[in-house]
C-alpha cells in the first residue's frame, strides 16, 4: 500500500562540456495524495519535464529526494508513464503493447492477456485488439499508450503532455474520456501539460512552476467537481481558475517567448 508521492527540495542542474551551470529546477516541495489528480504548468523551459522523468527514475536530482510515503507489501512501487509521443512498439499489436508492461512484470501469458483486454475495453478499443500502430489514428495510438501505462495498476501515473499532438477537436474529445477514464480508476496521477484549460478541466490541483530555473510559484485547487466540469453552470468558474493561472505566469511566459 503506497499512501502518498512526496518531493523534498528537489534540484537539477545541467552543465555543459564547458563546465557552464544551468539551473533547470530549484527547490522543488511537493506531496501528492492517493486518488489526486496534480497538473504541473509553466512557462516553455520552466522545466516540467524535467520533473517529471526525474519522478519517473529516468534522470537524476542534482539534489533533494523524490519518494513514496507508504509500505509496499514487498514489492517496489510501480510507475506507469504516458509520453507526448505513443512510442508504442510497431511490431505489435494493440493487445501485445497494452500487455508490455505485465511481460516485465513476469505475468502469466492467460493472466495478462485478461487484463489488456479490460482495458483496451475501458479505453474503447475493443475490435482493434489485433491492428498495429500503423493502422490506428494519432488518438487512437493515445489510448494504447494510456492502456497500457495503467494495465500494470501502478502506485503512480505519469503524463507528459499526451494530449499536444492531437488536433483540437480529437484533443477536447480526449480530454472527456481521460476523465471518464480517470474516474473509474482514481490513480494518483502528475501531469505535465502547457494547455491551462486542459490542466483546470483534468486537475484536483494546478501547481504552477516559474521560468528557469523552475520553482514552485503557486499552487491552485479546483474545487469544482471534475464530473461537473462540463456543466454550463460552473463555466465562469472554470475560467476565473483559467485566468488566475494566466496571470502568475504570464510575465514570465512573454519573456520566454521573448527569449525564442
Amino acid at each position: 500500500m503506497v499512501t502518498k508521492l512526496v518531493l523534498e527540495s528537489v534540484s537539477k542542474v545541467y552543465k555543459d562540456s564547458s563546465g557552464h551551470e544551468t539551473t533547470a529546477l530549484q527547490d522543488i516541495d511537493l506531496s501528492i495524495e492517493e486518488e489526486e489528480f496534480v497538473a504541473i504548468v509553466g512557462p516553455s523551459g520552466c522545466g516540467k519535464s524535467t520533473l517529471l522523468s526525474i519522478v519517473a527514475g529516468l534522470t537524476d536530482a542534482t539534489a533533494g529526494s523524490v519518494y513514496f510515503d507508504g509500505v509496499f507489501d514487498k514489492r517496489n512501487p510501480r510507475i506507469g508513464v504516458v509520453f507526448q509521443e505513443h512510442a508504442l512498439f510497431p511490431w505489435r499489436t494493440v493487445q501485445t503493447n497494452v500487455e508490455f508492461g505485465l511481460e516485465q512484470l513476469g505475468v502469466p501469458k492467460r493472466d495478462r492477456a485478461q487484463r489488456a483486454l479490460e482495458l483496451i475495453r475501458k479505453v474503447g478499443l475493443q475490435g482493434f485488439e489485433k491492428k498495429y500502430p500503423h493502422q490506428l489514428s494519432g488518438g487512437m495510438k493515445q489510448r494504447v499508450g494510456i492502456a497500457r501505462a495503467l494495465v500494470i495498476e501502478p502506485d503512480l501515473l505519469l503524463m507528459d503532455e499526451p494530449l499536444s499532438a492531437l488536433d483540437a477537436q480529437v484533443r477536447l474529445i480526449m480530454q472527456d474520456e481521460l476523465i471518464a477514464l480517470w474516474e473509474t480508476v482514481r490513480q494518483k496521477t502528475l501531469y505535465v501539460t502547457h494547455n491551462i484549460d486542459e490542466a483546470v478541466a483534468l486537475a484536483d490541483r494546478v501547481v504552477v512552476l516559474s521560468r528557469r530555473p523552475g520553482k514552485i510559484v503557486r499552487i491552485i485547487p479546483i474545487e469544482t467537481p471534475r464530473p461537473e466540469r462540463k456543466e454550463h453552470r460552473h463555466q465562469v468558474r472554470l475560467m476565473e481558475y483559467a485566468e488566475e493561472i494566466w496571470n502568475t505566469i504570464r510575465r514570465d511566459a512573454e519573456e520566454a517567448f521573448m527569449e525564442g
